[in-house]
């Protein structure tokens, strides 16, 4: 009776310890809104990979002007961009409380048959707007953003290649340091410092 009181005891830990973790994750408010102001700026075009890069800019950049980030998570160095810490728990609530669609991206391809729909991956449909949380500050910043790339982040390394910088020069799932400017001084690429990561520069 004992053994089976201690392994319920056990059982019952796990859940709370569980559920606790859940209700960390239902309170990046911030992170959550950001997600969604992006994908209903830029609706049914940004994949896993671009919404990370959309919000790591608005951050590193948010970072770089007044000290401290918007969404509040660290990123992490993941395969194709950066992403912020618990994404994927975060997106799984968001899904799950009906915030946001997930569809998958189909396009038109020329094949040996004639033209074929394939598909090419997800991509992200809001189911309702985002809260109005930001400060005038974090609003100005985010639009920026979402107006700067529209989902395409072809020139990402000419309007912030310091924060590009930062991450390829981070190891895999290390965290991506930020970095406040001085005044007055604008982004720019350190090749010296550079020199042996240039094999890390593709994205894809």
């Amino acid at each position: 009776m004992s053994h089976n009181n201690n392994q319920f005891s056990s059982e019952n830990k796990k859940k709370i310890n569980d559920l606790d973790v859940l209700e960390q994750f239902s309170k990046a408010l911030k992170l959550k809104a950001a997600i969604l102001h992006f994908i209903n700026e830029i609706p049914e075009k940004l994949d896993r990979k671009n919404l990370c890069k959309h919000l790591f800019y608005a951050d590193g950049h948010f970072y770089q002007k007044y000290g401290r980030q918007i969404t509040e998570y660290p990123y992490l160095h993941i395969e194709g961009s950066p992403q912020p810490l618990f994404f994927n728990e975060i997106f799984y609530l968001m899904r799950n409380d009906s915030q946001i669609e997930i569809i998958p991206k189909l396009v038109k391809e020329k094949g040996k048959n004639g033209m074929a729909t394939v598909m090419k991956g997800f991509v992200y449909k809001a189911k309702e707007p985002a809260p109005d949380i930001f400060s005038k500050e974090e609003k100005k910043v985010l639009k920026s953003i979402s107006s700067l790339f529209k989902g395409n982040l072809i020139l990402e390394t000419r309007h912030f290649p310091n924060l590009y910088q930062s991450y390829v020069q981070s190891g895999l799932y290390e965290k991506i340091i930020f970095t406040k400017l001085p005044e007055g001084k604008k982004p720019h690429l350190s090749w010296k410092a550079w020199a042996q990561k240039v094999f890390r520069l593709l994205w894809q």
